[in-house]
């Protein structure tokens, strides 16, 4: 009879699948741009500093994005009525088309890695790594006390908008 939970090596699978994921997708994209894109587009307007808090970026990283976003016309900025020193940052139209369009190749690219799986094994695959991420959300709400989010941290906000 298998063990129960073999959390070794559960995590070396873990790994190897965010390994591979992370090897094929930064050689195409800018994953710190697209994550920035995902944020600002899901709570946006936002300020640098509170991208950067979000993300776990130095305020020179975000600086570096935020300037070549702009000046891509992926987002705009604007003043900050509440604080002068700073601005705020909103998606363009043409970031969120940058994020959709992201968001489909990925799905796409995703489809034809499970292309021979059954449907089942996709739908059970699908269930067994959300109880996985509200688990690390949970883990991670209990050291610091909030309410454990779900999801990838930029799309959150629009679930509650939703």
């Amino acid at each position: 009879m298998p063990q129960r939970n073999e959390p070794a090596e559960l995590a070396r699978a873990v790994m190897e699948l965010i390994d591979q994921g992370h090897r094929q997708i930064s050689r195409r994209i800018d994953l710190t741009r697209v994550r920035i894109l995902g944020l600002v587009s899901a709570r946006g307007p936002l300020r640098p500093r509170d991208i950067a808090a979000e993300l776990g970026l130095t305020a020179s990283a975000t600086s570096r994005h935020l300037t070549a976003l702009e000046r891509d016309g992926r987002v705009g900025v604007e003043a900050d009525p509440a604080d002068s020193r700073t601005f705020l940052v909103r998606v363009a139209a043409d970031g969120q088309a940058e994020i959709d369009a992201t968001v489909e190749a990925g799905a796409a690219v995703f489809a034809q890695v499970v292309a021979d799986w059954p449907d089942e094994d996709v739908a059970t695959a699908r269930v067994l790594i959300g109880r996985l991420n509200e688990a690390w959300a949970r883990r991670h709400a209990a050291s610091d006390g909030a309410a454990p989010p779900t999801g990838p941290r930029w799309q959150r906000a629009r679930r509650r908008e939703d």
